[in-house]
């Protein structure tokens, strides 16, 4: 599914449904310009029909404006936000392609932010069960009165570190991928106008 069926879905389901779930899925920083796009286009169409009460048709069938200076500033409001809503639709299109090229499947920055976190408690938690296995050897190095590069020169210690780094390596470079992915959305998403 692409994110713009993803989005105009979750939207919909949030103002039909008024469910909290649909509701915060539609607030995603990823979705949410999809629905202010929406309302832009509504209020830019609204504008176009409302121009119609500021003009009467003449004998020849052209529209001349009642005030000419309220139809020229509705005209104004009218090319403004047509440009914005033309602008908009290449930003959620380009949105939308970058995502299937990152291959997505959670549409949802929220969920990616959350993803990082999710790893970085792992490695911090890896890092702690590393401490934690070589405290009695640090506490051994105290009591005989060693030192800080006495207890880093020790084999277990080396090992321990060696096996923690190993796996907490590939964990950081998921992180790197996560943060180039929400850097890459984020990047797009600020060209968004409101």
């Amino acid at each position: 599914m692409r994110l713009h069926d993803f989005a105009h879905d979750i939207i919909n389901r949030a103002r039909a449904n008024g469910y909290a779930t649909d509701a915060s899925k539609a607030s995603d920083a990823l979705i949410r310009p999809f629905g202010e796009h929406d309302e832009q286009k509504a209020t830019l169409m609204s504008l176009q029909g409302s121009t119609l009460a500021l003009c009467w048709v003449n004998a020849e069938g052209k529209a001349v404006p009642y005030d000419e200076t309220a139809f020229n500033n509705v005209q104004r409001e009218i090319a403004g936000l047509q440009s914005k809503v033309d602008h908009n639709t290449k930003i959620l299109d380009a949105l939308d392609a970058k995502v299937a090229e990152l291959g997505l499947t959670e549409f949802s920055l929220a969920k990616l932010k959350g993803q990082k976190e999710k790893l970085r408690m792992e490695i911090n938690q890896i890092r702690a069960e590393e401490n934690d296995s070589l405290r009695s050897r640090w506490e051994s190095v105290v009591s005989l009165g060693g030192n800080r590069a006495t207890y880093d020169k020790l084999p277990e210690v080396i090992e321990a570190r060696a096996k923690a780094a190993a796996q907490i390596e590939p964990i950081e470079s998921d992180i790197l991928a996560l943060d180039r992915q929400v850097r890459d959305l984020e990047s797009i998403l600020s060209k968004f106008k409101r």
